[in-house]
């Protein structure tokens, strides 16, 4: 064991490429102060590495990975009898001296030398970052934060493997496109010193989420549409979302019944549902802490204490497809939905000419592809004099087919223009429902100490169609909802029967095909930066559509809101909600009185200051 020294090691490359690796071993020993208990901390921590374990590039051509046989190993060992205190140290990759007989300008470029960090464990090795360069560190070249817990007595080790590379990006050659010639390649160095450093006086080090919600394990082979039977069962645990893993920032979500994804920020406790596409981290609100020994503990899972209303409405109204939607569009584009006996003389068109505004095959008798007819109390319509008022477009009938509901607007439109209108369309504005109104409340006194930490993420209201049911402009079943494409993500196998589907998948989808559907206070059609989960994140949760799947971290036995629309059906919108009191998710009418989890997201590169995500001790 090496130790109290300072030792370098220098390999030769090639003959092209001097790769210095300087080691730095730290000691720390300090003592709490401005307590009435003053005792003293043993915190000693110290590097150690075989003088044989040299890392030493056989070949210096520019690669597109590491190379598995080439790896410097060293181990960092500490002890932390405090009892009030974790020791948090931090190990960095910085810029090395520049040898004998090389100048700085040789240096090859930060960006062109990658790193990959593991820990190694029975050799088993877990990675800790891979492919990053000194541009993608953080921190004064941090590369990585650990932990040696309050009451760790004992000694333990950490074993690291560092690998180091060069960039494939790095082109030598005489041509116009290389980065090195062939003159200049055989005096460029790379030079590196690994330390292990802190500062552990009083003073809480943050470690950005990102190097602790990280994880290798790929979600492939889960079914997302099916129950978790048991704790355990069909995932439990972080995951790393498949078809993201090459992505800047990749998706890594929290699954089943796991337990250390509790945070607290502005006051209140939550639970970590996901990183975003931006680098950011979504949370869903969990309650207020309870102060236990002077440590703030999330400890509440059911009842009241884990939403902040439970009289809410999603909103006022729901006789329209309009109120789909967390932020609505203008009054004007608002059309509800009436209903009439249905009666003879009156005529219905399988559409509306639009030059000269009669009906298209008219008939006296309405089905699947004669939806359309006029407002002239519907008993005086010809239809072949196209001039009798509004344009009625039925959507739906009753089960014995006696009663008709439609929506009624100018003869000028189409029924796809309305469906626009009312979809997220291009009039859509901050024009809050009942529950954005009830979160913004909640929030405003936060906004001005809290806001600033939050991301402008865009929040998915994904008002897609999977099925138009009675609402196709070409003809639909009168006897057939509108179906959300949400809804097609939560069956099992009819999705690719739908030949309406837009989205063909039951797997969850984290990004809106419509842009109008993404709501950020950019764009002006949120207030703040905060909104409610989506069906889709509850899937990856691992709520299910099925009652009983209570083995998620989301189950609270309540019904809570979701952004999520479910269906239209007759005379109103459904939204899903997941109603925990068994556990499942499911669609509710948009008037119905449910709990309220608000939902945010963190900035990218905001620091964790301690804690280890369980209720006992949340992440800071």
């Amino acid at each position: 064991m090496q130790n109290n020294k300072k030792i370098k090691i220098i390999g030769i490359i090639a003959a092209v490429l001097l790769l210095i690796i300087g080691i730095s071993y730290a000691v720390f020993n300090y003592r709490e102060t401005g307590s009435t208990n003053e005792q003293l901390i043993t915190g000693d921590i110290y590097m150690h590495y075989l003088e044989s374990n040299t890392l030493t590039i056989q070949n210096a051509i520019p690669r597109n990975t590491y190379d598995p046989a080439e790896y410097f190993e060293f181990t960092v060992d500490g002890k932390n009898t405090t009892t009030n205190h974790d020791i948090v140290y931090e190990i960095l990759l910085i810029r090395g001296d520049v040898p004998n007989g090389k100048i700085e300008a040789n240096r090859i470029r930060d960006d062109y030398i990658k790193f990959r960090l593991v820990r190694v464990s029975n050799n088993q090795e877990t990675e800790i970052f891979n492919n990053k360069s000194y541009g993608d560190l953080v921190d004064g070249k941090r590369a990585h934060v650990e932990t040696i817990p309050k009451n760790t007595a004992s000694e333990i080790s950490h074993v690291y493997r560092l690998y180091m590379w060069i960039s494939d990006e790095v082109i030598v050659g005489n041509t116009t496109s290389s980065i090195y010639t062939f003159n200049e390649w055989p005096n460029i160095f790379a030079s590196v010193k690994v330390y292990v450093n802190g500062d552990f006086e009083e003073k809480e080090v943050g470690r950005p989420f990102e190097q602790i919600i990280t994880t290798n394990t790929l979600d492939t082979g889960i079914q997302f549409y099916s129950i978790n039977a048991a704790v355990g069962v069909n995932g439990l645990g972080l995951y790393l979302r498949s078809g993201t893993e090459n992505d800047a920032h990749p998706i890594y979500y929290y699954r089943g019944k796991v337990t250390n994804n509790n945070l607290l920020f502005a006051g209140f406790c939550w639970k970590i549902v996901r990183t975003t596409s931006t680098g950011g981290l979504k949370l869903v609100y969990n309650g207020s802490p309870t102060t236990v020994g002077g440590e703030k503990q999330c400890l509440a899972t059911t009842g009241v204490g884990t939403y902040i209303e439970t009289t809410s409405g999603y909103n006022a109204s729901n006789n329209s497809l309009a109120y789909a939607g967390y932020s609505l569009p203008d009054a004007s584009n608002i059309y509800t939905i009436n209903s009439n006996i249905l009666g003879g003389g009156v005529w219905y068109g399988s559409s509306v000419d639009q030059t000269t505004y009669e009906l298209v095959d008219p008939q006296t008798t309405i089905d699947e592809y004669h939806h359309y007819s006029y407002n002239s109390t519907d008993v005086h319509a010809t239809g072949i004099s196209g001039d009798t008022g509004n344009v009625r477009y039925y959507s739906a009938l009753n089960a014995d087919g006696t009663r008709g509901y439609f929506i009624q607007f100018a003869k000028s439109k189409s029924i796809s223009m309305i469906l626009d209108e009312m979809l997220s369309g291009s009039t859509s504005k901050n024009n809050p429902t009942t529950i954005q109104g009830v979160i913004n409340t909640w929030w405003a006194p936060l906004e001005t100490t809290y806001g600033g930490y939050l991301e402008d993420s865009e929040w998915c209201n994904d008002r897609t169609i999977g099925d138009l049911g009675g609402w196709n402009p070409n003809g639909g079943d009168l006897h057939k909802d509108l179906i959300f494409a949400t809804t097609i993500r939560y069956q099992q196998s009819d999705y690719s029967e739908n030949p309406n589907n837009i989205r063909q998948t039951n797997s969850p989808v984290l990004t809106c095909s419509n842009p109008n559907d993404n709501l950020t206070v950019a764009k002006g059609n949120l207030t703040y930066k905060i909104s409610l989960l989506t069906g889709d994140e509850l899937l990856l949760a691992g709520v299910t559509a099925d009652e009983g799947s209570q083995n998620h971290y989301l189950y609270n036995n309540e019904i809570s809101w979701t952004l999520s629309p479910y269906a239209f059906t007759l005379t109103n919108v459904r939204v899903y909600a997941y109603k925990n009191k068994m556990g499942n998710s499911y669609p509710l009418n948009y008037a119905s009185a449910r709990s309220v989890r608000p939902a945010l997201s963190l900035k990218a590169g905001t620091e964790i200051l301690r804690g280890d995500g369980t209720k006992e001790h949340p992440y800071i």
